[in-house]
Order: C-alpha cells, then sequence, then structure tokens
C-alpha cells in the first residue's frame, strides 16, 4: 500500500501539477520570512536553531503550521532555486541579528546544521526525499560555502571546514562591497567582519601584555595567530622599522607632498614612497616589471591632469592591485616570489604604506586578500603554510597601525642609558590604546584575583 501511495504521488505530481503562482509562491516566502523575523526577537538562541533545524532539516511541523505548509508548497512544486533562496536569506536574517549582538557562536552553531548525517539518509516520502536531495545540491553550491565561510571562526586552533574560515574577516568585507547580495547578507557581513576584526585586536593586545608581563600560565596566553612567540619578534621588527622610518609620519610627509602636483609626478612620487623608484636598479626584476612599469603607465592620458581625491584612490587601489594580483586574478608573480623566499615583512610594509596614506584603499586591499584567500583554500592547510603566515602577518602588522591602537616599543630601564644596544630582546611592547588598556587590565587582573582563590 505505502509502495502504491508514492507512485499515485510521484504520477500525480508529474501530470496533474502544473505551477504554482507568483502570488502564493511570494506569499509562502513572506510566510517563512516573517516567521523567523519573529521568533528571533522572542525565542532563545537554541530554541531558535530547533526551529530552523525542524523545518529545513527534518522537514517536521514546527510553532507555525502555516510556515510548514508553505514550505511544503515550495517543495510540492519544485522550485528548488526558491527554496535555495529562501533558505539562504532565513540563515543571514538570523546571523545578522547574532552578529549585530555578538553572538558569533551561534552563527557557527547554524551553518553546521547543514553537516547533519540525516541529510543523507535515504527515506521513501517524496517530500522529504526531494529536500534532502535540494540540501546535498545547496552543500554542494558556492553560496554554502560562502555561508560557511563567513561563520566568524576566527579563533586558531578552533575545528573549522576549511582553514580559510579563519580569515573570515577578509571574506566578509568581500560579501559586504558586493551589491548584488541581500541587504541581509551584506549588513551581516559588514557587521560581523567588524566584530572579527576588534576581536582580534584584543586578542594580540592582550596576549602581548600576557607573555611581556610573565603574568598567567602559558594555557592563558592564546595566541590569536599561528606564528607562535614569533609574533613577538614581528611585532618588534615592525615597531623598530616605524621607530627608524616614523611611517605614520612619513605618510604624512607624502600627502603633503603632492598636493598640486600633476598625476605623472604623483606617480613618481608614490613609487619614491614605496622604496620601489623606476631608477632603483636593487629591486626585484618581477617587481619591476608587474608593478613600476605598470604603474608608470597606468591611466597614461591623465598624466598631465591635476591630483584630485578620486585618482588619487584609484590610483593607490590600482597599485594595490598589482602588488597582489595579476591578470587573470591570481596570485602576483611578486606574491609568489615573496612567499617562496620567506621575504614577507616586506611586502606587508607595502601593503601598509598604501593603506597609510590612503585608508579608503583597505576595503580594497581585503578584497583582493579574498580572493587570493578563495584561490589557495583549495589548497590543504600544509600546502599554502607561507601564504597563512603572511596573512597572519598581515593581520598583526593592520591591527599595530589601526587608527584606535598605540603600539610602543620601549628599552627596558636598566638598559636605557646604552645607546649601543640593539637587540630586540631588550625591548617590550606596550599598547597605549585606552580602551584595549582598560580591558586588559581588568582581564589581568580577574586572573591574578582567580589564582589567588584557587592557591
Amino acid at each position: 500500500m505505502e509502495q502504491f501511495y508514492n507512485q499515485y504521488e510521484s504520477e500525480y505530481f508529474q501530470e496533474e501539477v502544473t505551477d504554482i503562482t507568483s502570488g502564493s509562491l511570494e506569499k509562502a516566502q513572506q510566510h517563512i520570512y516573517s516567521f523567523f523575523l519573529t521568533i528571533i526577537k522572542h525565542y532563545q538562541v537554541e530554541d531558535i536553531l530547533r526551529q530552523f533545524e525542524r523545518l529545513f532539516i527534518n522537514y517536521g511541523e514546527i510553532d507555525n503550521v502555516e510556515v510548514y505548509n508553505a514550505l511544503g508548497e515550495i517543495i510540492f512544486y519544485n522550485k528548488e532555486y526558491e527554496f535555495k533562496n529562501i533558505l539562504l536569506r532565513c540563515c543571514y536574517i538570523l546571523n545578522n541579528n547574532w552578529a549585530l549582538n555578538g553572538n558569533i557562536s551561534a552563527c557557527q552553531k547554524l551553518v553546521d546544521l547543514f553537516l547533519s548525517h540525516s541529510i543523507s539518509l535515504p527515506t521513501k516520502i517524496n517530500k522529504l526525499k526531494k529536500l534532502r536531495q535540494w540540501l546535498q545540491n545547496f552543500i554542494q553550491s558556492d553560496e554554502y560555502k560562502t555561508l560557511r565561510s563567513l561563520s566568524g571562526r576566527s579563533v586558531v586552533n578552533k575545528n573549522y571546514h576549511n582553514w580559510s574560515e579563519r580569515f573570515s574577516s577578509y571574506l566578509l568585507i568581500s560579501e559586504y562591497t558586493d551589491f548584488n547580495k541581500s541587504p541581509e547578507q551584506r549588513q551581516y557581513a559588514g557587521t560581523l567582519a567588524r566584530k572579527i576584526k576588534k576581536q582580534f585586536k584584543f586578542d594580540l593586545a592582550l596576549y602581548t601584555a600576557r607573555i611581556e608581563s610573565k603574568t598567567g600560565s602559558a594555557s592563558q596566553r592564546q595566541n590569536p595567530t599561528t606564528l607562535g612567540d614569533g609574533v613577538l619578534i614581528l611585532i618588534k621588527k615592525i615597531l623598530n622599522k616605524r621607530g627608524n622610518e616614523d611611517l605614520r609620519s612619513l605618510a604624512k610627509r607624502f600627502r603633503a607632498q603632492v598636493d598640486d602636483v600633476t598625476f605623472a609626478e604623483f606617480k613618481d612620487y608614490l613609487l619614491d614612497y614605496l622604496g620601489i623608484s623606476r631608477n632603483d636598479f636593487e629591486i626585484p626584476e618581477i617587481m619591476r616589471l608587474t608593478v613600476v612599469q605598470k604603474f608608470s603607465r597606468f591611466h597614461e592620458h591623465q598624466n598631465d591632469q591635476f591630483m584630485t581625491v578620486n585618482l588619487f584612490n584609484v590610483a593607490c587601489n590600482q597599485v594595490l592591485r598589482y602588488l597582489l594580483l595579476n591578470e587573470r586574478r591570481q596570485p602576483s608573480e611578486l606574491l609568489q616570489l615573496s612567499l617562496e623566499s620567506n621575504n614577507l615583512l616586506r611586502y606587508v610594509v607595502l601593503l601598509l604604506k598604501v593603506v597609510l596614506i590612503c585608508p579608503k584603499s583597505r576595503l580594497y586591499l581585503e578584497s583582493y586578500i579574498a580572493e587570493l584567500i578563495k584561490f589557495y583554500s583549495s589548497y590543504d592547510e600544509v600546502e599554502c603554510r607561507c601564504f597563512i603566515v603572511f596573512l597572519d602577518m598581515l593581520n598583526v602588522t593592520l591591527a599595530i597601525f589601526d587608527k584606535d591602537t598605540d603600539y610602543s616599543l620601549v628599552k627596558m630601564k636598566n638598559l636605557e642609558n646604552d645607546f649601543t644596544d640593539i637587540s630586540l630582546e631588550n625591548y617590550r611592547i606596550f599598547s597605549q590604546s585606552k580602551s584595549l588598556e582598560n580591558l586588559i587590565s581588568q582581564q589581568l587582573n580577574e586572573q591574578d584575583s582567580t589564582k589567588t582563590l584557587i592557591s
């Protein structure tokens, strides 16, 4: 009898059903959207996740029968494309709300629902069979890969589907700047990207404070990078370079220097500022061919035009693109050379110097980095270890020079009269960001209190 019923339902679907009207489809979609927009205001996170799982993963009845029937209608009329769009929009509606409230773990739990073993189980119930097939197709789609990569898994050693998820802030910025995405998806991406960056800056400052003050056990010192304690050496090298050249002052002088100059003159000044002048014969040939010469020929028809804000921004964005991407939007030859030779600090400082003179270019920098992450994400983590180190170094460098952060390198007191000392081991790192400093002090004091209570 069950076999007869399934065969009858299948034949009825193929022969009798024609199509769902656009009005009915829109009404079904609205029922589902409205349900999740409502419960997110009144339900706890775990209850929302259960409702989502019952509806979209198990096709079971939920607290709103109309919503259950609406999804059933979409399945019955074989609207897979519309189902995928509804599913994605509901995910981003929930994620956007949770991200605004700082509940990144809820975003991660939501995307993990699609790893349920039940999705691949066979069933004789036609609607459930079709739903599971749609879910399997969805899991193989680029949209799902994007959803996973935007789940905010920025912590080292946390379980993630692909190593690229740890650098989701770049991928989030790429989504935020894509106006083809839904408003919910763009808002979620922008909000979560800012929170991940803020968390990274705090984790880095806290880790640095713990190590330098020798406070807390090793297990409490959570390094937000994969660089190990080498991140301290990196910070000291960057700050030492800043101390010698004062990169912020250098950027400020450059901005003053290029007032009232032509575009041709500006391009020469910019290459000099970056330390890759066309007259410098010591720079690598790849840099000369892929950056210097290309940039010198960039917008040649505007060479005699005096600089404008728009032209300034466009030029800085283009330099970043030459440094990072080739014509096929794949890793530039210069980046590949830097990765192979492990000559990454100078390369990272080049990117930083562009951002310091044109802060708006950071969005383009992060979008280009997102393209590189997508390219390398198809490789195993071991295969692109050098690229991951590059990303960690870039994250640290941008955090150090962020507008609300002020790191400094201070010589130890007993060595302050020793002007011959150049060893970075004799210097300590201090973060002078007031907001970060207060949070760090609070964290360290809480740990000291906990240790006292335990002892």
